[in-house]
């Protein structure tokens, strides 16, 4: 699967996990790891949602399809899938938007 980027900086985060343990405590940079291990070695965003692996969840309110992986129990990684075809388990790409905790009235970006 091809996997993107929202910017510069989450880019610069996801491509070198000493400098998000930096940022983000060592059991959280080790689960969003195997999360992207995970997804890119998926031939599309079905494959990955069969696993259940990260308990996908669909996040409502957007536009395009965005879904969230479990990093802590606050923490998650967000994703959003880069559709133009009618469904999403056919889906190929996707853009890492960072890790948030989106719980609550607003959303706290830890890594934006």
């Amino acid at each position: 699967m091809l996997i993107t980027y929202a910017n510069a900086k989450v880019e610069r985060y996801f491509s070198d996990y000493t400098q998000m343990q930096k940022k983000l405590p060592y059991e959280w940079v080790r689960t969003i790891k195997k999360h992207m291990t995970r997804l890119s070695a998926a031939n599309c965003f079905g494959d990955f949602l069969k696993l259940g692996l990260g308990k996908p969840e669909k996040l409502t309110g957007y536009k395009t399809p965005r879904y969230s992986l479990h990093v802590s129990p606050n923490a998650r990684l967000i994703i959003e899938l880069n559709t133009e075809q009618d469904t999403i388990t056919i889906c190929s790409e996707l853009e890492v938007k960072g890790v948030s905790d989106y719980h609550g009235d607003k959303e706290n970006w830890y890594i934006p």
